[in-house]
């Protein structure tokens, strides 16, 4: 078995192949070519965590069979200065049940959901958007902000304050990296009034702007949140805009952002467009017009780790990367 860090998946996967993977496993998952139960999530008693399991199996190309096992802890990094996610992503062989590799779940979760994003602003942004939002300074955050700068010309990003010491390193790295300006604001309805993509990637348990602030063609991928009672989307953007999702199934189970709304009265889930595998497979319109606000709601799929973390698999056997276990 190959075990495989943090620092050997920055090596072997770049953010264009992890969309390139994640697109893929969203049509799968719509063709029902992979098998995907719900995910299991167990509350704690502790600093409102949560311990995750995450099944999938795969028949499309290579059979495996992966599951994430995961722990969610948003208070983490104040309180111990750890990553609110931490836990391993294991790949078993199909044919023979034999475990093949396990690898870091933080830095994949966090590579995933920004592809994700990625995915969902090729389809459902405007193509000359310039302009992010972002809400966040965590690991999602940065991956998100990556995957945008991969699918998009982004010139500018306005980076939220909530006083996170994390901020400064952001907007540093990401400027370096990127070469994008990025600018460190407390002024909300300025940095969504001007954004032609507003990203969320928080650990808030309430909106984290008002709708109302949004302007025509705006964009909002939204992936902080991933329970029932939980949002950072108020109603009114979710009533404004077209409204995709990840998964249906999971999101009328865990997408707060769309329940309330639901429970509210303001929409029904038969509002909802669909899923974004619908999407890339043609069957559904993503952007139909310039000035038309669209959402990507998206909880979290084991198949988006699934696909991922085999590539990487894949990658690191050929080229001989990771250290062998047994």
């Amino acid at each position: 078995m190959v075990l495989l860090s943090r620092d050997d998946l920055q090596q072997l996967l770049s953010m264009k192949e992890a969309i390139e993977l994640v697109e893929k496993g969203f049509l799968w998952l719509h063709q029902k070519k992979v098998l995907m139960p719900p995910r299991a999530v167990i509350p704690t008693t502790f600093h409102r965590g949560s311990l995750l399991f995450m099944p999938v199996v795969m028949g499309e190309e290579k059979p495996f069979l992966v599951t994430k096992v995961i722990t969610v802890y948003p208070d983490n990094q104040q309180l111990f200065g750890r990553p609110a996610l931490q836990g391993f992503t294991i790949i078993f062989e199909a044919e023979s049940g034999t475990p093949v590799a396990m690898m870091d779940a933080h830095f994949l979760t966090a590579l995933r959901t920004g592809a994700a994003g990625g995915v969902a602003l090729k389809y459902l942004a405007r193509k000359e958007a310039e302009t992010v939002t972002l809400f966040g300074a965590g690991p999602q955050a940065r991956t998100q902000l990556e995957a945008a700068a991969s699918v998009l010309p982004v010139k500018k990003c306005y980076l939220v304050s909530y006083q996170d010491p994390r901020e400064k390193d952001l907007a540093w790295e990401m400027s370096a990296r990127l070469g994008l300006e990025v600018v460190i604001t407390g002024d909300k309805e300025r940095a969504v009034g001007e954004a032609e993509v507003v990203i969320t990637a928080t650990n808030s348990r309430e909106p984290v702007f008002k709708g109302e602030w949004l302007r025509a063609g705006t964009h909002v991928t939204a992936i902080g949140s991933f329970q029932p009672e939980v949002r950072e989307l108020d109603s009114e953007t979710i009533s404004r805009s077209r409204v995709f999702v990840d998964n249906l199934e999971a999101a009328r189970e865990e997408a707060g952002d769309i329940i309330i709304p639901v429970k509210e009265g303001v929409i029904t889930w038969d509002t909802v467009e669909g899923e974004i595998g619908e999407v890339i497979a043609g069957e559904k319109p993503g952007r139909r017009a310039a000035e038309e606000i669209t959402v990507f709601k998206s909880v979290g799929l084991a198949v988006q780790d699934a696909v991922v973390a085999v590539g990487a698999y894949l990658k690191a056997r050929d080229g001989r990367v990771g250290k062998n276990y047994f």
